[in-house]
């Protein structure tokens, strides 16, 4: 008997599951910290200094500085492109235009590393590790944002940095942990649907504590580039410490595609059965 063909929008999922299973993989069969070596020799108040740097560089740009990132593309263009996929795809669900969304935010995903590994090896050949965090860490921001407006989530609220945070994090880790961080996030988009939806006030709050998220995160990010920002401090050694910001920079980025990616197909799947309803 002839096996019934999937819609369009189960190839999406069946393929995002795919490339979620190929991503883990990546992570959990990856061997020792290409930097690990230099342990003996980096100075051990380095990583308190990264802690407090990544730290202090969420805490501006949520601030004072998201409406800065926002000068280096037009938010409303993007927010008006993605309305206009979500009509095409609903009144026509073919490959093209459902493939439309992700398609977009790897097109900005790719300009913005891009960017970052000129800014990244430019400081390493200037021996600059530190002074690049505040810069590095709003390429990251701008990423999230401009890939979280790809699929029609706005970023300027609590929640949707929370999960952007914890995207960050997530994304560090390597082993059984990554594992267990991922199916702790796939429970979050889940308990995060419908959000997109829902007037603010109807949302469903969810117990979101900013400031230590922001702490894990910048943990994160300090213990993964320790010994790549002691080298960056290297007057041209710190090349090879440079790079390392648009590999770390890729990882984030990849696994956010994966996230906002499940998101969106949850919310739809929310809205459908929302609609059946009522």
């Amino acid at each position: 008997m002839r096996r019934k063909r999937q819609n369009i929008w189960e190839d999406e999922w069946d393929d995002l599951r795919r490339r979620e299973e190929k991503y883990i993989y990546k992570n959990c069969v990856q061997g020792t910290k290409l930097f690990s070596k230099l342990q003996k020799i980096v100075p051990k108040n380095l990583q308190s200094k990264l802690d407090a740097a990544f730290s202090k560089a969420f805490e501006v740009i949520f601030d004072k500085g998201t409406g800065v990132i926002e000068k280096t593309y037009n938010k409303e263009k993007r927010q008006s492109e993605y309305e206009v996929r979500e009509y095409a795809a609903k009144i026509r669900e073919d490959k093209q235009n459902v493939r439309a969304f992700r398609k977009k935010a790897s097109g900005y995903a790719r300009k913005n590393l891009l960017f970052s590994s000129l800014e990244g090896i430019g400081f390493g050949l200037i021996g600059l590790g530190l002074p690049d965090i505040p810069l590095f860490v709003s390429l990251t921001l701008r990423n999230l944002y401009e890939i979280s407006l790809s699929f029609g989530y706005d970023y300027n609220n609590t929640e949707e940095r929370y999960f952007q945070l914890r995207i960050i994090e997530t994304a560090l880790y390597s082993g059984d942990e990554m594992r267990a961080r991922d199916e702790s996030m796939n429970a979050l988009c889940k308990n995060m649907c419908g959000s997109k939806q829902q007037k603010p006030e109807d949302t469903k709050k969810l117990a979101f504590d900013l400031k230590e998220q922001i702490h894990r995160t910048a943990k994160a990010l300090s213990d993964d580039m320790l010994y790549a920002k002691f080298i960056q401090g290297q007057m041209l050694v710190g090349v090879i410490g440079g790079a390392t910001d648009v590999t770390v920079l890729k990882r984030i980025t990849d696994y956010a595609m994966l996230k906002y990616r499940r998101r969106y197909l949850l919310d739809r799947e929310w809205s459908k059965q929302t609609e059946e309803t009522t």
